[in-house]
């Protein structure tokens, strides 16, 4: 239940105090109106009735929790670990080198956990929306209208890559997974500058594990074939 469901009745040698004390905090400079905090001398603190400029209610008699301090971190800073080293559980080493790219094939170990079902599941559900259910680069986000209802679409940039096409049917296994890893072209070449990529294809290579990647390489593979 809302306090501002109640009538709250104030009497008047109080209110007429409080309308004191209001004015000599707004005269004397150490009254905050859109949070009701009154400081004197950094000594004396307390809370006045607020005027915040937004919000359900004009005057705010007593704190409320929406207007009170907001603490982001919540825990002790900690120490991580060194950049470069590796988990105990093994580490991906990303390539960014187009050339070493090339010469990759699918690892043995993930090319024997393929499972087809699986690896559709993670391209519909990270990849469909752009390149389309079947993969020719018409995904809903081609063809989804913007919020202006004047019949403009809610994307205008760079149409994604038809996933059929000879240009990625001519790309060896380890290219295409480089370019899933770092979010197409445009992304693996920001990588290489150390930049970050403007593109819209995010970098799946902080998004799914490496066996997921890979079994996108052998997904589209069975599906586009080589040329």
């Amino acid at each position: 239940m809302f306090l501002s469901q109640f009538k709250i009745r104030i009497s008047g040698p109080l209110l007429t105090f409080m309308v004191a004390l209001l004015f000599v905090a707004v005269t004397s400079g150490c009254y905050d109106s859109k949070t009701g905090k009154v400081e004197f001398g950094g000594a004396i603190n307390f809370e006045l009735p607020a005027f915040p400029e937004t919000g359900s209610h004009a005057v705010v008699v007593f704190s409320e929790m929406h207007y009170s301090d907001s603490y982001r971190a919540q825990e002790v800073p900690r120490l991580l670990p060194p950049e470069g080293s590796v988990p105990v559980t093994g580490g991906e080493v990303k390539i960014l080198d187009l050339d070493e790219l090339k010469v990759l094939d699918i690892p043995r170990k993930f090319e024997t956990s393929y499972d087809d079902n699986n690896a559709q599941r993670v391209y519909s559900v990270n990849c469909q929306v752009c390149h389309g259910i079947k993969l020719d680069g018409a995904g809903p986000i081609t063809t989804l209208l913007s919020a202006r209802n004047d019949g403009s679409l809610a994307y205008d940039g760079a149409e994604p890559v038809n996933l059929n096409s000879d240009r990625v049917r001519e790309l060896s296994d380890g290219e295409i997974f480089g370019y899933i890893t770092w979010g197409g072209r445009p992304g693996l070449a920001a990588a290489v500058r150390g930049k970050s990529s403007s593109a819209i294809m995010p970098e799946f290579g902080k998004m799914l594990t490496e066996q997921e990647r890979w079994h996108l390489v052998q997904y589209l593979r069975q599906r586009i074939g080589t040329k």
